[in-house]
């Protein structure tokens, strides 16, 4: 699909328009010339959603060859049986390049007639997956949480960070909720004794975590961003010279966990790790949960 001036794109009316045409029957991905492509889980991440840039229909032979080899790599790794190319004209020349330069031969349909929004082309969308399967809510959002986490914490978080997922709330607030965590006092469960684990800050475009995810998250295999403290409990924030050590890939905005002799806790990084080291004042983490140890 193209990308809109509204962000994210789900909110604008064309898309509005594509998502009744396609009715949960294909996964859907926006082409931006600014960014390349953009799945549809990752619409509300940084920068996804928050750059601005003039749409004038034409393209220069430099976004073509840069969008074409993005959306070569995508294809490559997502595999899709057959491509529905829901876009524009001065959209198709890219298409048509990545297409030439994937491995195996792709059933690709181009489905607009003069512009996207169109009766004909939104019947064409329509037609294009005539007798597809749709997928379930569950699906979807299942699939959401885990390319969220992939995106925040690295590629595989999906999965070692939601092992029996659950979610509630409504998109982009989803809840992420885990079956398979044992509860310990405080944590936030369901109806059915799940834990909460994260949950979407459509704003941020990031994942937030429990205290029960950030636990999660130290005995996964994914790479953990710590902060060590000196031996007090944080509330509300971690100031620089209670800062004993911190790992210095933490950039501004990342989650991060806080640990010391007395206290356990989640929160996101303010400043970088190195700054959170060499400053002598100012909060470095604004804490969300924390517990005495």
């Amino acid at each position: 699909m193209p990308c809109s001036a509204t962000k994210p794109y789900s909110e604008s009316r064309s898309h509005a328009q594509f998502h009744r045409a396609v009715d949960y029957r294909a996964h859907t991905v926006s082409m931006t010339s600014p960014i390349g492509v953009v799945p549809q889980e990752l619409e509300t991440t940084y920068p996804a959603q928050h750059y601005d840039s003039v749409v004038t229909g034409r393209w220069t032979e430099t976004e073509y060859e840069f969008v074409a080899a993005v959306l070569r790599r995508y294809l490559d790794r997502a595999d899709y049986p057959r491509v529905v190319a829901h876009l524009p004209d001065d959209y198709r020349p890219v298409v048509e390049r990545a297409a030439e330069r994937v491995d195996d031969d792709l059933d690709i349909a181009f489905t607009v007639t003069d512009h996207p929004t169109t009766d004909d082309s939104l019947a064409n969308l329509a037609g294009a997956l005539e007798g597809e399967d749709r997928f379930s809510k569950r699906e979807r959002e299942h699939r959401t949480v885990r390319a969220l986490a992939d995106y925040v914490f690295g590629e595989g978080a999906g999965d070692q960070l939601f092992r029996e997922l659950r979610t509630g709330s409504r998109y982009p607030k989803l809840r992420a909720m885990d079956a398979g965590i044992e509860a310990r006092p405080g944590d936030d469960t369901d109806d059915h004794d799940a834990v909460h684990v994260a949950t979407m800050v459509p704003n941020y475009g990031t994942l937030s975590l429990s205290l029960a995810g950030a636990r999660r998250w130290v005995d996964s295999g994914v790479p953990t961003k710590r902060v060590e403290i000196d031996a007090f409990v944080p509330q509300g924030s971690v100031l620089a010279p209670g800062v004993v050590d911190a790992d210095p890939d933490i950039r501004v905005g990342d989650e991060v966990v806080v640990e010391g002799p007395e206290a356990f806790a989640v929160g996101r990084a303010q400043v970088h790790g190195r700054a959170m080291v060499d400053s002598t004042r100012g909060i470095v983490v604004q804490v969300r949960h924390s517990r005495e140890k």
